[in-house]
């Protein structure tokens, strides 16, 4: 009866369901509606497995609970995140309607607003389950404000075999569902990346570092230096250098997707985003063998690092990671020789004069890094 009652509670649900209104990817357009911004449906099946979950515990009866509590997690496995999933595949799958343009901005929508809903999911089976778990396991903790009822699984089962069955089989639906919806949502997350974002970064770092010329004489490092001192007591960048261009990318490229994402899922997106931007600009950096002096250098370090801190904003300090082997690129062309040598040599001993310091470059990465610039490459090679 139960397994009945969610199928078609779940059913009726999505037949009902309304999408939030007049969402726009465009940042200048208002958004009328509150975040997180996800279907009808999510609130109404969530609030059925509440009332159900509340219920079977509330009989006391251990058998009610091995019963009702398994058949909540196959529903929801099965029925609600199943739904979302044809929903995914089927009706919102963020493709381009042209070759080599982006996705329709409903289409993209329509997906996140349905990954939200994965994410929002899993945050209200968290909140329905972790109040009982956390008065069985002692803590005291309370969340009336959310609907849950105060009865601890102590009181409601005296016998400690019978509250610790109800506690496993609480944890087991919340694990259950937290594992399928976190699968969607990664591969959700993949296909906004593969069809939304990697295509444009690309042309993002093309125009950010267009016309940039890292064969500088001395008077135009003074002036980029600067410059840059300029930027630094204005806290801005300059309008026509590649960190202002690739701010200005990175900005239209990310913040429309993060008005409508969930900050968990946006968090997951950028974080794969970043790595491949990485890659991609790693990728740069290389090209430019040969085609760097020492000034320049100095200019394609400080950039670098501008995109860098423009990509880590909000404190986002762990995405810095990825972008390592850029760093240390440009650390090994701007050493002094001193440095150099001494460094090269430590590396011949097998100690690393760096304390705290790990190499992502080996060691042939290291020696074509610093024969980049242009004046040393053919003293090293």
């Amino acid at each position: 009866m139960t397994t009945f009652l969610l199928r078609r509670s779940v059913e009726k649900a999505f037949q009902l369901d309304e999408q939030p209104s007049n969402l726009s990817l465009n940042p200048s357009k208002p958004l009328h509606s509150n975040p997180p911004y996800i279907s009808s449906a999510v609130d109404d099946v969530m609030y059925i497995v509440n009332q159900v979950v509340e219920r079977s515990l509330a009989t006391s009866q251990r058998p009610v609970v091995s019963c009702v509590l398994p058949s909540v997690t196959r529903v929801l496995d099965s029925d609600f995140i199943g739904m979302i999933q044809r929903k995914m595949r089927d009706e919102s799958y963020p493709k381009a309607v042209i070759q080599n343009t982006l996705p329709p901005e409903n289409t993209v929508i329509a997906f996140l607003v349905l990954i939200n809903d994965l994410d929002v999911g899993c945050d209200y089976v968290r909140r329905i389950v972790q109040p009982w778990i956390e008065t069985y396991e002692g803590s005291g903790s309370r969340m009336e404000n959310a609907g849950i009822s105060s009865k601890s699984l102590g009181s409601l089962y005296p016998f400690e075999g019978d509250a610790l069955a109800a506690a496993k089989a609480l944890k087991s639906l919340q694990q259950s569902f937290e594992a399928k919806a976190l699968e969607l949502i990664s591969d959700g997350i993949y296909v906004v990346f593969k069809n939304v974002m990697k295509p444009r970064l690309r042309p993002l770092l093309s125009d950010a570092f267009r016309d940039i010329d890292y064969q500088m004489n001395e008077d135009g490092h003074e002036e980029s230096e600067r410059l840059a001192e300029d930027d630094v007591r204005s806290d801005h960048v300059a309008n026509d250098g590649a960190q202002h261009r690739f701010q200005r990318g990175w900005d239209a490229l990310t913040k429309p997707i993060a008005r409508i994402c969930t900050s968990g899922n946006f968090e997951r997106l950028l974080t794969t985003t970043v790595s491949y931007l990485a890659d991609v600009l790693e990728r740069r950096i290389w090209s430019y063998y040969g085609r760097v002096n020492e000034y320049g250098a100095i200019r394609l370090e400080r950039d670098i690092r501008g995109l860098v801190n423009i990509v880590v904003r909000g404190s986002r300090y762990g995405l810095r990671d990825a972008f390592a082997r850029c760093s240390q690129i440009c650390l090994v062309m701007n050493m002094e020789e001193d440095e150099w040598v001494e460094t090269k040599t430590s590396t011949e001993l097998g100690v690393d004069r760096l304390e705290d310091f790990e190499w992502k470059l080996d060691t042939n990465e290291r020696v074509r890094a610093r024969a980049m610039v242009q004046s040393r490459k053919d003293f090293i090679l």
